[in-house]
């Protein structure tokens, strides 16, 4: 068991290193981070107005005065937290990765960066949106959305690059350094501004000259699907909570680092499947499973390693006033709310041979009974985003549109846990009382 978890750690600590020192997956985690309460507020103002809307409808209330306007305004909330998410992904990856390419180049301004990454997203996308009769001046609401999410990162994590080595070349205009800082950074934009706009028009027109509407169709057609093809189904699913876990067992918070390089493939897929819910108000119309609902709802109960079973389990098997015990005591309450580095760190499960096996395991184990239940739809898929601190068992009703049966799921899982943490639970039990 040393061996094995010497090689592990060979091998993991440098991996995750890596990708904590990234600048770009650490921006883009960050930026899709900085995203989620947009999604909340709107799937779930989304959510209320249509099970408003209908039960409101089968009662017979009319719907003008304050209730209609009452659902507007829910549905306002809806369409421009979602609808928007485009535009927010743009401008929040190329600051965030502005903010890091300042630390070894000072002349990039992040604000700058961000305003400069969403004109030149405007400068990629259709001017004009066919209407029933004739083409009108105006942009689809596609390219603001989920489906303009990816080209939105792709353009604000190039602009951010190519800025910063624009202000940092000849291609700029001097000031002396007694110009006020603003009047300097606004004049030293001026040519990396232009040339940036300039090569995202001219790419526009190549991409139409070659026969696609947009730049977004190319970058859906060549690397958003083959990476969704590839990147989303259960063995995807599995590798990702497998280096998690594996992580998180060596002390590194697996989701911070693994999050950032998978949430640019599985958080546009969840989305688009909360808008089919959201215009159909039918489970029936979500032939996918998202693949974000089961690594992060139904594979972690209770956070990473599903470890609050294994504090309940604690709390029934272990001796009164043992440091087991009291340590469960001590992460029921965080671990209802998805919290669980007191059980971690306090069991401690970081580093311990002996709860190495469930940690890691059970996850998986959740993973692929929930994939197969929601899969052969025997459960609802979920179709509203979280923040992640919901109380467990709450999240499911709230995620699967205020419906029982991924509440039962999940209950299902939390005693499968169970019997599983047991037995390493009294080993664990065993082994304190004899030292």
């Amino acid at each position: 068991m040393n061996k094995f978890m010497d090689v592990l750690e060979k091998y993991l600590t440098p991996f995750s290193q890596m990708v904590a020192n990234n600048h770009l997956l650490q921006s883009i985690k960050d930026a899709f981070i900085l995203g989620i309460p947009f999604t909340v507020v709107g799937s779930i103002c989304g959510l209320i107005k249509s099970q408003l809307e209908y039960w409101l409808t089968q009662a017979g209330v009319s719907l003008d005065g304050f209730l209609g306007s009452l659902i507007h305004v829910l549905g306002n909330v809806g369409t421009v937290a979602m609808g928007l998410m485009g535009i927010v992904i743009v401008l929040s990856s190329s600051y965030f990765y502005a903010q890091r390419l300042k630390e070894n180049n000072n002349k990039v301004v992040p604000l700058m960066t961000s305003l400069l990454a969403l004109v030149s997203y405007f400068a990629t996308i259709p001017w004009e949106v066919a209407g029933e009769s004739e083409t009108l001046s105006g942009f689809a609401l596609n390219y603001f959305n989920y489906e303009g999410m990816f080209t939105g990162l792709l353009i604000g994590l190039s602009t951010a690059w190519l800025y910063s080595k624009l202000v940092k070349s000849k291609f700029t205009i001097k000031l002396p350094d007694s110009v006020p800082t603003g009047v300097l950074n606004s004049f030293l934009a001026l040519i990396p501004i232009s040339i940036i706009l300039i090569l995202f028009s001219i790419v526009k027109e190549v991409v139409v000259l070659c026969g696609f509407t947009s730049l977004q169709a190319v970058i859906a057609q060549f690397i958003v699907t083959p990476l969704s093809n590839v990147g989303t189904g259960l063995p995807a699913i599995i590798i990702v909570i497998l280096l998690m876990q594996l992580l998180w067992f060596f002390g590194l918070h697996g989701f911070s680092i693994i999050w950032g390089v998978v949430s640019s493939i599985w958080l546009p897929l969840f989305m688009e499947q909360i808008d089919t819910f959201a215009k159909t108000q039918s489970f029936d119309s979500i032939t996918q499973v998202a693949p974000n609902t089961i690594s992060n709802i139904y594979a972690m109960l209770g956070g990473s390693g599903s470890t609050l079973a294994l504090i309940v389990v604690l709390l029934i098997l272990a001796p009164k006033k043992s440091a087991e015990k009291e340590i469960a005591k001590m992460s029921l309450v965080p671990g209802i709310f998805n919290i669980n580095e007191p059980i971690i760190f306090g069991l401690p499960i970081v580093l311990n041979p002996m709860m190495f096996i469930p940690f890691v395991f059970i996850p998986v184990v959740n993973a692929i009974i929930a994939y197969f239940a929601v899969s052969m739809h025997f459960v609802n898929p979920m179709v509203v985003l979280n923040s992640g601190q919901e109380p467990i068992f709450f999240n499911a009703w709230v995620l699967g549109a205020f419906t029982l049966s991924p509440v039962i799921l999940m209950m299902i899982l939390f005693v499968i846990d169970m019997v599983l943490y047991a037995p390493f639970a009294k080993m664990v039990i065993k082994q304190n009382q004899k030292g």
